[in-house]
Formats: structure tokens, sequence, C-alpha cells
């Protein structure tokens, strides 16, 4: 097995326990972490704009690695292109979380559903990348 296949597979299940736990938290367990979360940015002096630019760096610098893994993993260029669009979707709902935080202080529970939503998408995205990198 390939070096860049292997790194893929542990990277995919990663992906997959992260989103598990975000899939399973409660609507009032993230209610508190945003409150924890926004003290903790104020605290730091850091408004949303510096917030959302360190969110930016640091989801699209895991997002590129994982989409490079997956092309040297040699995958299908249709797969790593879901895996583009689907991260690309998730960076984005991230963005939007955060201005809907520092906006609004909390997370509207619609909003919410829509990240199990992605959540649980992610789930299926890397148990699919993980059955086609031991294929």
């Amino acid at each position: 097995m390939d070096i860049a296949i292997k790194i893929t597979l542990v990277a995919s299940i990663v992906l997959v326990g992260y989103n598990l736990h975000q899939l399973v938290t409660s609507y009032e367990a993230i209610c508190e972490k945003v409150k924890e979360f926004k003290a903790m940015a104020l605290e730091n002096d850091s408004d949303e704009g510096a917030v959302r630019r360190s969110n930016f760096v640091l989801t699209g610098t895991l997002s590129v690695l994982f989409i490079v893994l997956t092309y040297l993993s040699d995958f299908a260029y249709w797969v790593v292109g879901a895996v583009f669009v689907k991260l690309a979707v998730s960076m984005y709902l991230s963005h939007l979380e955060i201005s809907q935080i520092f906006k609004e202080n909390s997370i509207r529970p619609k909003f919410f559903k829509i990240t199990k939503v992605d959540a649980a998408v992610n789930v299926l995205m890397g148990l699919g990348v993980a059955v086609i990198a031991v294929s």
C-alpha cells in the first residue's frame, strides 16, 4: 500500500470521528460551547474578522491537504472533485456559523439542523474515501 493511501486512510478515519462527534452533540451543548467560544474570543481581543480568518486558514489548510491526499492516492478525478465540493460547502457553513455566533450570540435551531446534515454527509464521505483507499 502506498504511503499516500495510508495517510489518506488515517485522515479519513479522523474526519469520520470528528464528524460523528459533531453529529451526536446536542443543541444545548452547542449553545453552551458558543457562549464559551464567544467569551474566549472577546477575552483575547479577537473580533469576528480575526476569528473568521483563522478559521479559514485552519479549515482551508486541512481541506486542501485532504484533497491533495485523495489526488495522490490516485482516486478518480470525479471523487477528488466531489471531495473538493463537499469540503468547500463545509467551509462555507463554518464561515456562516462564526458570523452567526458573533452577530446573534447563538446558533439558530434551523442552522443547527443544517450543520447536522453536513456532519452526516462528511461521515459518509469519510467512510467512502476509507473504503476506496482499502480496496
